[in-house]
Parts: structure tokens; sequence; C-alpha cells
């Protein structure tokens, strides 16, 4: 995909938040696989085409839209913790598959002292885990995971980064693999960059970014021309 190139304003960047699944971390489709394998265990076939569908979406909201369209029988919470456990067994045997250019710029982010915030609509157990197993030598500022909190596209997340980091939106970057991402963090009047995981962006996240791009590494170029580094 090439990168796709907007107007970038010329506002310093003092935090970057960035989301979790698809952005830092190839879990999006690892979770393909898992909802098709713990499907098949309930007598339910899940394919990944439609599984694609739930990326970036809050669990209550996935629990409502799949249980409707498989009906009766449909244990959602089983099988989703069943999805779950095939995850966490491949990566406890071969740890979180980090997405690329991720060590970089967290480096270049440390060694620029800009502020780092983790908003994930996953539970915080979730992030953990992932975290712990990402072999990440990298702390964030703040960890905001979807417990008790709307998911996105509601700007929630992004709004209590915010105020737990005492950062304003104006001086911050949102990173993004989704459009329903980018939508909550554009909510919480954060600029916001895409790149893009399993899902093309759509012609209404584009008008939204200040820019599309490849990788996790083409973020550190984008941050030093606008700081003048």
């Amino acid at each position: 995909m090439a990168q796709t190139e907007k107007k970038a304003r010329t506002t310093e960047v003092k935090a970057v938040l960035f989301d979790m699944d698809g952005l830092m971390f190839d879990t999006e489709a690892l979770n393909l696989k898992g909802w098709a394998v713990a499907g098949r265990l309930h007598g339910f076939e899940i394919t990944e085409e439609y599984a694609r569908k739930y990326i970036g979406i809050h669990m209550a909201t996935s629990r409502e839209l799949m249980t409707a369209h498989f009906g009766e029988g449909f244990n959602f919470d089983a099988i989703r913790g069943d999805r779950i456990a095939w995850v966490f067994d491949y990566i406890e045997k071969n740890g979180t598959p980090v997405k690329k250019g991720l060590k970089e710029l967290l480096t270049f982010l440390r060694e620029k002292g800009i502020k780092t915030a983790l908003g994930s609509s996953s539970t915080r157990d979730l992030v953990t885990f992932y975290l712990e197993h990402a072999r990440l030598n990298h702390t964030f500022d703040v960890i905001v995971c979807g417990d008790g909190m709307r998911g996105k596209p509601e700007p929630d997340i992004y709004l209590a980064a915010l105020e737990q980091l005492k950062a304003g939106p104006q001086e911050s970057l949102v990173l993004e693999d989704t459009c329903t991402g980018v939508l909550a963090a554009h909510r919480a009047g954060i600029r916001s960059i895409l790149v893009p995981d399993l899902l093309p962006p759509t012609p209404e996240a584009e008008k939204l970014v200040l820019q599309v791009v490849e990788s996790l590494q083409d973020v550190i170029s984008i941050i030093s021309t606008s700081n003048g580094y």
C-alpha cells in the first residue's frame, strides 16, 4: 500500500497514543483463526470473513451482534473463552507477534522524551498478557483498557488516556489500524495516523487522519518532521 500523503499540521507531538491489536501486535489474524477453531468446537461455522466484521469492535457490541446472527444456542462468552484460550496457547508457545517498526518507534519516542499511552478496548488481563509475551523493553506512561468503559468508536478510552497523561488533544497523536479507532480519536479531538492491518481504509477514515502509512516505521519520520528533529 502506498503511503497516502496529506498536509500535516505543524503542532509539536508531545504524546503518542497506541491502539494494541492489529497496530502494535499482529494478533487480529490470530483472533480470526481462533474464532474459527472455537466456533467449530461449539458447532458453529465462524468464517474468517465473517469474523473480520468485529475487528476493533467492543466486546459488548460483538456479543449482541454475533448472538443475533447465529441465533439460539450460540453461547458468545463460552466461544469467546475458547477463542482466547487458543490464542493464549499460541502466544505462550511463540510469543506475541510484534508488528513491523514497533520497537524502533518506541525506542525513538523514549529517546525524544515523548509520552506514550496504550489505549485498547480489550480487557486489562488480555493487554497484560500480550505485553508480557511481546519481549518489549518499553514501559508505557499510561495504559487504559476497555474494562467498564464504552469501547471504540466512542472516545472514552482516548479521553481517559489524555487525562492521565495530562496532555492536550492538540499536542497528541493517535496511532490506529482500524476505521473504528480512527473515529474514536476524531471524537476525542486528537489527530491520528492510520496503519491498516487486515481491513483497508475507508474513504471516510482517510478524510479524518493525517496520513495513511504502511508501517509504524513510517511514523518516526512524520513525528521528526512535525517536531523539527
